[in-house]
């Protein structure tokens, strides 16, 4: 096999293998999708925040949040009146939705047997303080607001 020949196959084992060294352009879609899959939800970067909360320190935001919620519940029910047979004593959590909107929703939540029986508007109750919350801006992630989940205690102690 002569040089000639040599460099000629070369040229075009050179040409017909570029492809392969070409850099694809990813779709810019696909690299969104892809980091939404590698992103933590249940991690945010920033808590809902009610305007109460917006000079707080970033180590003290959730815990302004958490205040804020379980303050104006407990506000809210010590106003009702409730009749109950029993010394009750017990704690619940509240399983609360808050929404990349910034709406706070009281989710599918059943109160333990004995006190639905004792307190049959409990849930009801709940509702209307939560309706009553005051505006809440959504938790963050990446600068993005997103939906998140959050159990909060509820200690109810009626004689």
């Amino acid at each position: 096999m002569s040089v000639r020949n040599w460099h000629i196959g070369l040229l075009i084992f050179t040409l017909f293998s570029c492809d392969s060294f070409v850099l694809k352009k990813e779709n810019k879609e696909d690299m969104v999708k892809e980091g939404l899959e590698k992103l933590n939800w249940n991690e945010v970067d920033q808590p809902p925040l009610f305007d109460a909360c917006k000079s707080k320190s970033e180590e003290l935001l959730k815990q302004c949040f958490q205040n804020t919620i379980t303050q104006h519940i407990n506000s809210y029910l010590t106003k009702q009146t409730f009749k109950v047979k029993k010394t009750i004593n017990d704690t619940i959590w509240v399983p609360l939705l808050i929404t990349k909107e910034g709406e706070i929703i009281l989710e599918d939540f059943a109160p333990p047997y004995e006190i639905a029986i004792q307190i049959p508007t409990l849930k009801i109750n709940l509702e209307k303080s939560i309706n009553s919350l005051p505006e809440v801006k959504p938790a963050h992630t990446r600068s993005t607001p997103v939906t998140s989940r959050y159990k909060l205690p509820l200690v109810i102690h009626i004689n």
